[in-house]
């Protein structure tokens, strides 16, 4: 099984398992933030916490991958200077 397919199938899996649990859950809660308050269901709670937190999830992991690919590319062009050396030592030989 491919990596993507993989996490694809366990979150489709867990998002089965939050909307049930959310949707058990359908009474109204009152939800305060600073000075706003407002009632709303605690199932739209509960879904609207996992997207935020699906959504910074997702933004901290590009951000780390985009690290991690310009480390990549800083030690291929080190290779490369490297392999370039070599080349040259062994022809002056």
């Amino acid at each position: 099984m491919n990596g993507w397919f993989k996490n694809l199938v366990i979150a489709l899996i867990l998002a089965i398992v939050f909307s049930w649990f959310a949707l058990s859950n359908s009474q109204v809660v009152l939800v305060s933030l600073l000075l706003w308050k407002h009632q709303m269901s605690l199932s739209l709670v509960i879904l609207i916490s996992i997207l935020i937190g699906i959504i910074l999830t997702g933004m901290i992991a590009a951000a780390e991958q985009t690290v991690l690919l310009g480390k990549i590319k800083e030690l291929e062009r080190k290779l490369k200077h490297d392999e370039e050396l070599l080349k040259g030592e062994k022809k002056e030989k």
